[in-house]
């Protein structure tokens, strides 16, 4: 019976080691302190047997993140982790088996691990619980490997975007331009995998609203769980999980036809899109609405119309 134990225990031991945690940057720019700052996380079988874990509806009670200045100041948890984890609510969760070479990847925003409030150099690692954080004293956690975090200062003037235009030290604005302009510039960033600006005419929460059962959640939601959703929504977005005819990228587009009136208007788009050997040509029919001077897209409509 002793020698079976210790079989077991040398044989999980042997499989935890051979579990791979890695992060990286999802949307690598400029960070500053009050910038989302998007991570991927990858959990990766490189065992020879079959790897089961259980990841919580809720991540943070499978997750933490340690983030640390050069001098090794630990930062503090953020205000929702502390609130989510001295909670009494049930942790949820999900079973999930990878198989050898199989791997499983998420997305999370540092800010709702962490309070990062100055600017500075950091250093940051991952640490995961297979078996759900707090479940046992003497638990398994995976750590990942280590990421250098640099936080510029956050723009002094009040009202600007803590985004910066791709690969320049330039902040990026929302500008007063016509509907077809915001259409265009939406388009031309997604070419050329500028997420910051691709985002930046886009009303998140008028696309989240699309869906009723994201809509009905949101709606019951605190300030701080409306918050996580829009960043959730915005990181499926951008890994092609969900409103993928939005972020999918066009070979080429033309606008064919704008109408607007004092609040709303439509901008009508042909987008053509590479297959091997052919075009598929489909009509996107953009709604757009005007807020404090500034055009978003709110909602689109897509026709297919055939091939080429």
């Amino acid at each position: 019976m002793i020698i079976s134990l210790l079989v077991l225990m040398l044989v999980g031991g042997s499989l935890f080691a051979q579990v791979q945690l890695s992060i990286q940057f999802f949307d690598r720019s400029l960070y500053s302190p009050q910038s989302d700052i998007m991570v991927r996380v990858t959990i990766r079988n490189n065992s020879s047997q079959e790897f089961r874990f259980k990841l919580a509806d809720e991540r943070r009670r499978s997750l933490s993140f340690e983030v640390r200045s050069l001098t090794n100041r630990q930062l503090p948890a953020s205000p929702s982790w502390i609130r989510t984890m001295s909670g009494n609510a049930p942790a949820f969760y999900r079973e999930l088996n990878l198989q050898p070479g199989e791997e499983y990847s998420f997305i999370e925003n540092l800010h709702d691990y962490v309070a990062m409030t100055e600017a500075g150099t950091y250093l940051m690692q991952c640490n995961f619980a297979p078996e759900l954080i707090g479940r046992s004293p003497n638990q398994t956690v995976l750590s990942s490997n280590v990421l250098t975090l640099p936080l510029r200062p956050a723009p002094p003037a009040p009202g600007v975007a803590n985004q910066f235009v791709a690969n320049t030290t330039e902040i990026l604005r929302a500008e007063r331009i016509a509907p077809d302009e915001v259409v265009r510039r939406t388009l031309a960033a997604r070419q050329h995998s500028h997420w910051n600006e691709f985002f930046l005419y886009l009303d998140l929460e008028a696309l989240l609203r699309r869906n009723p059962d994201r809509s009905r959640i949101y709606d019951r939601e605190s300030d701080d769980g409306r918050r996580r959703m829009l960043n959730e929504f915005r990181a499926e977005m951008m890994a092609g999980t969900i409103d993928n005819d939005i972020v999918v990228i066009p070979a080429s587009f033309e606008i064919v036809e704008t109408r607007y009136g004092s609040l709303r208007g439509t901008v009508e788009v042909i987008q053509k899109f590479a297959y091997d050997g052919f075009f598929l040509v489909k009509l996107y029919i953009y709604e757009l609405e005007k807020r404090d001077d500034i055009w978003n897209i709110v909602a689109y409509t897509v026709q297919n119309k055939g091939s080429e």
